[in-house]
């Protein structure tokens, strides 16, 4: 563009962005091709003659969004700045994270949802459209003696899309690997596998071994069989029904005794969202994003910021 001077770039801007002047119009005006008016506006934005900003309400932390996909090998980071109150944050992160999930979801075919109280906030902020096309497929069990809900999260989605959901009426964990290959027999089980092949999208919160041993009949019936042999305290976080420690390693073979999907089936998934907003999880999500489990990731700054100073210890 060395014929043209930086005034030439900043009038063939004004007329195009200010104007409103279409690239036919500014071609004829300019005695340019409609090429060189592309070129023209390209490196006017490359100069800094034109800046464009965009009004999101939210503001986002392209830095920190930066730093996080080349550190941790994301596809996307979407890092939201902070705001006033935590109610603020937590309201920000939910909303946009239903944005942005809703948005990957048009082009999505098939989608599986774990369950928790942030994924059912952000599917009752899905805007609703008709895709009947569309499924939604459970991932994994219930947790026994947990507070069950009227509606699975997987029936809740689909009503939001007029869409078909396949729900795993069936427990997290198994104490007998016998029941489970039982149970991988019935008819229901073997649609849900065939679903689990091609999965396009899977959205998922992440927890605590804390929040495991909450559930006190899971504590008392489950846990000395299902986490022998591992050290609890090497455990910083559960994401798919499977413990993991701060450098991302997944501890004990958890498909042996979880229903649903397998940890080779997730990390086949193309698209794997994880959302948090809970700042006391700064070593569940860095354990997490250590292990390659994740995809896509939507949080705010500082956690972001906890994570970055924890990674550097």
């Amino acid at each position: 563009m060395t014929q043209l001077t930086n005034e030439d770039l900043a009038n063939i801007a004004h007329d195009f962005y200010l104007n409103k002047f279409n690239i036919g119009d500014i071609s004829k005006k300019y005695n340019l091709s409609r090429y060189l008016i592309t070129k023209a506006l390209n490196e006017a934005e490359k100069n800094g003659i034109v800046k464009i900003s965009i009004n999101c309400g939210v503001k986002r932390r392209e830095d920190l969004e930066r730093n996080f996909k080349n550190l941790f090998r994301l596809k996307e980071a979407i890092i939201l700045s902070d705001l006033e109150t935590t109610n603020q944050d937590n309201e920000a992160i939910v909303t946009y994270a239903a944005n942005q999930v809703q948005a990957y979801i048009k082009s999505s075919k098939n989608v599986g949802i774990t369950w928790g109280t942030l994924l059912r906030d952000i599917i009752n902020n899905f805007n609703e459209e008709k895709r009947p096309d569309l499924a939604f497929v459970q991932l994994l069990g219930q947790p026994i003696n947990s507070d069950l809900r009227k509606n699975s999260l997987v029936q809740i989605a689909a009503k939001k899309y007029g869409a078909i959901h396949f729900g795993l009426p069936a427990p997290l964990y198994v104490l007998h690997p016998n029941f489970l290959k039982d149970i991988q027999n019935e008819p229901f089980y073997k649609t849900l596998d065939d679903y689990y092949q091609k999965l396009d999208l899977i959205i998922s919160g992440l927890g605590t071994f804390d929040s495991f041993t909450v559930n006190k009949y899971m504590e008392q019936n489950y846990k000395e069989n299902i986490f022998k042999n591992i050290d609890t305290n090497q455990i910083v976080g559960m994401i798919y029904g499977r413990p993991y420690d701060i450098n991302g390693n997944f501890l004990g073979n958890f498909d042996n005794r979880t229903c649903g999907i397998t940890l080779k089936e997730i990390k086949n998934i193309p698209i794997r969202f994880t959302i948090v907003k809970n700042r006391f999880k700064t070593q569940a999500l860095l354990g997490a994003l250590r292990s390659g489990i994740i995809t896509h990731l939507v949080t705010n700054e500082s956690i972001a910021k906890r994570i970055l100073a924890e990674n550097k210890k």
